[in-house]
């Protein structure tokens, strides 16, 4: 059974043009950000609160400041399915619709950066760098489907969780990736709980605590905590995920850059 809108666990504040770190902020004019920043309001949403209910009316749009957010989608025989995983800077909703395929909820506790979604709609038509920008969204948002379904084609549990971590490290590094001291090896950090884990790969959470642990006694992985792990062998996760896509020395080089250009 879906869960009602969480109106009433919904805390609104002001307006906070500090927040342009969002992805959809990156490369607007100070005049559209000053506009963008007129009708932007901060909501923050509990985990497990439903943002925006599937069927249900499209009031809002914006961007992820902290936490995760899941899309998930009631089948028709009752069963429900993850079909993507928003972290900051990615955008939820979408402009030009008035209802939602899919259910958008707070895997974590979320603060959002949210705009009326017709007033935005209003500022994408007369500000063509904010269209531009919508459109990269938009895009990132295919990819990021397209990397779902890779990830759902791993023939075993081994595979999909090898190559989810790998997608942690490769597509949100300054999210859940970080470099050891002697920037050789990554510590992922999972961002979502076990049982939304094993929902968004196909699985039971005890099958994810197996293949965990089986990473873990064949020296791939070393657990730190439930959800933070030190890779030890980077080319074995890889060769795991039976991804030909991951690149070793890609990996490392991109965390790398990413910790040189980090404030």
């Amino acid at each position: 059974m879906e869960r009602p809108l969480a109106r009433n666990e919904v805390t609104r504040l002001g307006p906070d043009s500090k927040f342009h770190h969002a992805g959809l902020r990156r490369g607007l004019s100070p005049a559209t950000l000053r506009k963008l920043d007129a009708i932007s309001r901060l909501r923050v949403f509990p985990r497990d609160a439903v943002v925006v209910p599937q069927g249900g009316a499209l009031e809002y749009v914006g961007n992820v400041v902290r936490g995760v957010l899941r899309m998930e989608r009631l089948l028709s025989d009752g069963r429900s399915q993850i079909v993507g995983l928003l972290v900051p800077t990615d955008m939820f909703g979408r402009v030009f619709s008035e209802r939602s395929d899919y259910s958008i909820e707070a895997a974590t506790e979320v603060t959002l950066c949210c705009f009326e979604r017709h007033a935005f709609e209003a500022l994408v038509r007369t500000c063509p760098d904010l269209e531009h920008a919508v459109l990269l969204a938009v895009l990132d948002e295919l990819d990021a489907a397209r990397e779902w379904i890779t990830l759902r084609a791993g023939p075993t549990v081994a595979a999909r969780l090898a190559t989810y971590l790998l997608m942690l490290c490769r597509r949100w590094p300054h999210q859940t990736s970080e470099l050891t001291q002697d920037a050789k090896r990554i510590v992922v950090n999972v961002p979502i709980a076990r049982n939304d884990l094993a929902h968004y790969l196909g699985t039971t959470v005890e099958s994810i605590s197996r293949a965990v642990q089986a990473f873990s006694r064949d020296g791939i992985i070393s657990i730190l905590t439930p959800l933070r792990f030190e890779i030890l062998d980077l080319p074995a996760l890889i060769a795991l995920s039976d991804n030909e896509e991951f690149d070793a020395h890609a990996l490392l080089e991109g965390l790398r850059e990413e910790q040189r250009v980090s404030p």
